[in-house]
């Protein structure tokens, strides 16, 4: 895992669209150049004019400039400070993308040394020093300057880059623990996390012997970039080290058939997820694969998207997936699904809906599970005369006879029970 390399490439991008930005809010002379902090006029026409040539990338035009202009706004008072610092504020951001990264944070250092930059700016430039620190590899320094920057409340979503920076700087220094925490922090605030940032999370817990947890964010690595058989690889063998021999010896296999994840590789995929109990799983992989067209909505492969949600307890995306599955087929199996799925939920008027469904369809191998399920459903709504008639039509079945008429004669009796009662009333 080459982290310098990803870092210099991405930071660099990041420090000169940050020095965009805070020149254009200090040269429009917004919040930032309020009252108290506001630039003579010669200084904010100097600016101006340096700001064109950085749009410009006339970078080392820029930085002659602004050196002149630092030599003109030395002089003490408070005005003065605060030109001082913006100017080096904007020599920072010149000298990152010339990649002079010491003069750049020297000029930082310098600009918030002075005391006078406005709380944002001087965030920003805490986060910008944070970043040079991890490119010059100065990591203790970097954590520091990001963490500073992290315990700012305003800071809300945008955070996650500072998470994912911090938790690589931890990483050089070999504070694992606290990689792990930043890195989690940027996993969960991001809608859609980086594959890198598992990376660096894997290698953080494998350094900490975090088998158990290693295994989870393979398990996720593999669900979104299957292709990959390095993590399956990885995956056997932290499944060897937590003594999982049979799930090592299911991925080695699976890792071998698998070729070109097309459809065949993908159902095997969801299967082998089902396999190792983990339903939610198999359940993103077909829905991936329903997504991009490359597995069928077949019944088959519905039913497998069904009984995966189901098994993860995802009753809404189940209940859907048997609907549309049902859809595809002449039978009422799906039907019976959907209604064993609201039994489970105690949603008695659909799973009887569903069952009904079922019996009209037909097609079933035996219908006295049907006639079963309605009777406990006519039960539990209160309607001991159809759960009755319903008990009758399930005896007929070879399967379910016996069970059928212990309880008929259960709720005959309850029956017998409750009009004896009514005579006697």
């Amino acid at each position: 895992m080459n982290a310098s390399r990803y870092l210099e490439i991405s930071l660099n991008k990041k420090l000169i669209l940050l020095g965009y930005l805070l020149c254009l809010s200090i040269l429009s002379n917004s919040a930032i150049a309020a009252a108290q902090y506001s630039l003579s006029p010669r200084t904010y026409e100097s600016l101006s004019a340096i700001h064109k040539l950085l749009n410009k990338e006339e970078y080392n035009t820029a930085l002659s400039k602004l050196k002149d202009l630092f030599s003109l706004v030395q002089g003490a008072g408070q005005q003065k400070n605060y030109e001082q610092a913006i100017v080096l504020q904007t020599l920072g951001y010149t000298y990152s993308s010339l990649e002079n990264y010491p003069k750049a944070i020297q000029t930082f250092k310098d600009s918030l040394n002075l005391k006078v930059l406005p709380d944002q700016v001087s965030n920003s430039v805490h986060y910008a020093l944070g970043q040079l620190y991890i490119i010059t590899e100065r990591y203790a320094e970097a954590a520091a300057f990001l963490e500073d920057w992290l315990r700012d409340e305003s800071i809300g979503d945008s955070s996650t880059d500072a998470h994912v920076l911090a938790a690589n700087a931890y990483y050089h220094l070999k504070k694992y623990t606290k990689t792990i925490s930043h890195i989690t922090a940027a996993i969960n605030h991001s809608e859609d996390p980086k594959e890198y940032w598992y990376q660096l999370s894997l290698a953080a817990r494998l350094e900490l012997k975090q088998y158990p947890e290693s295994a989870k964010i393979l398990e996720i690595l593999i669900t979104k970039f299957p292709e990959k058989k390095e993590y399956w690889q990885q995956l056997a063998g932290i499944y060897l080290e937590l003594n999982q021999e049979q799930r090592s010896l299911a991925v080695q296999g699976l890792t071998t058939h698998i070729k070109s994840f097309k459809e065949v590789d993908l159902v095997r995929l969801s299967d082998f997820y089902r396999y190792l109990n983990m339903p939610y799983k198999a359940g993103i992989v077909l829905q991936k694969g329903f997504t991009n067209n490359t597995i069928k909505t077949s019944d088959k492969n519905l039913e497998r998207l069904a009984e995966s949600w189901f098994a993860a307890k995802e009753w809404e995306k189940a209940a859907n997936a048997f609907k549309q599955a049902g859809k595809l087929r002449e039978d009422g199996k799906m039907e019976l699904r959907l209604g064993q799925m609201f039994i489970e939920l105690q949603q008695w008027k659909q799973a009887e809906l569903a069952f009904k469904q079922a019996l009209k369809k037909g097609g079933l191998k035996d219908s006295g599970q049907v006639y079963i399920s309605l009777a406990r459903v006519e039960y539990e709504q209160e309607q001991i005369v159809p759960a009755i008639e319903f008990l009758k039509k399930a005896k007929r079945s070879p399967k379910y006879h016996n069970q059928a008429d212990q309880w008929l004669k259960h709720l005959q009796l309850v029956q017998q029970q409750h009009t004896e009662a009514e005579t006697e009333g």
